[in-house]
């Protein structure tokens, strides 16, 4: 790559059309034509001396290069808002919006529930709670922090485990005096099943009932897994349930106790971004958080 020094309304552009990986959304997001943001890369390219881009038929991707520019401007960036929040406001306190993707399990019966102290002590910090859907990314900069299940594989983004949670078969007193208790994974086949609506699952990794069972079916199919404890409360079926998410008032019943899965919460946040005030105060806040 040549020497050659460019503006921050380039280097910006760059970070936008890289994240989007298409033109159109980019400039969209830039609130500027594509005309003028495809004059800003072709000059930002002629003065590095190297292609950024690939075209492919659904967008742009990233060159070795680009991927190189990309890490050194992401880390500028960080820098330079953190620099603006330190010395734009009182260092003693935080400010700004902070979203975080997580769960709906984790963000509505353990985040949530512990944000009061912290928002106390941080009045000016605006926290935006959202969900992760199929095809997120953290890395295109869709959140600031992220609650993943399963350690990522994203070489840019950084984890810490927050903490297990365990997820087994219940169902309600009603359901069983009505249609049986099962003995063995392969007495479910009998049953009335609950489980997720899978192409709206972020990851596969989630859809738990199928990995305890290939054959899992779903009679009635819920977005949400706290949905599927308030099916299984009412009767209709059997459900694979987080059980942090239960209450004891739930007063389910446990089936074939031996099935058990474990898997684990972690705390993802892109490696260039801790150092800004009002993210890194909020990765130490939910680094205490656990899911009971």
């Amino acid at each position: 790559m040549r020497s050659s020094t460019f503006n921050w309304e380039d280097a910006r552009y760059f970070l936008a059309v890289a994240r989007a990986g298409q033109m159109g959304k980019a400039a969209e997001n830039l609130n500027i034509s594509t005309i003028t943001l495809s004059r800003h890369l072709s000059y930002l390219q002629q003065r590095t001396g190297t292609p950024l881009f690939i075209r492919l038929s659904k967008g742009l991707k990233l060159t070795d290069e680009g991927v190189r520019l990309m890490h050194y401007l992401e880390r500028a960036e960080a820098e330079i808002e953190a620099a603006g929040e330190i010395f734009g406001s009182d260092s003693s306190s935080v400010s700004g919006t902070v979203r975080v993707a997580a769960p709906e399990g984790f963000a509505l019966r353990v985040l949530t529930p512990q944000l009061s102290s912290f928002l106390q002590d941080n009045p000016d910090l605006n926290i935006e709670i959202v969900p992760q859907s199929r095809g997120f990314s953290l890395s295109r900069r869709e959140a600031d922090i992220a609650v993943m299940v399963g350690k990522p594989t994203e070489p840019k983004l950084d984890s810490i485990c927050i903490g297990s949670y365990s997820l087994g078969l219940y169902a309600s007193q009603q359901y069983i005096d009505q249609y049986g208790m099962p003995d063995s994974i392969e007495d479910l086949s009998e049953h009335r099943l609950i489980g997720y609506v899978e192409d709206l699952l972020f990851s596969d990794k989630l859809n738990t009932p199928r990995s305890v069972w290939p054959q899992w079916q779903s009679q009635t199919a819920i977005y949400s897994p706290i949905g599927q404890v308030e099916a299984v409360k009412a009767g209709l079926g059997i459900g694979m349930l987080h059980r942090f998410l239960l209450r004891e008032s739930d007063q389910l019943v446990r089936l074939i106790p031996e099935i058990e899965v474990q898997r684990e919460f972690y705390l993802v946040y892109h490696q260039s971004t801790e150092k800004v005030p009002r993210i890194g105060a909020t990765l130490e806040f939910m680094k205490g958080l656990k899911a009971e």
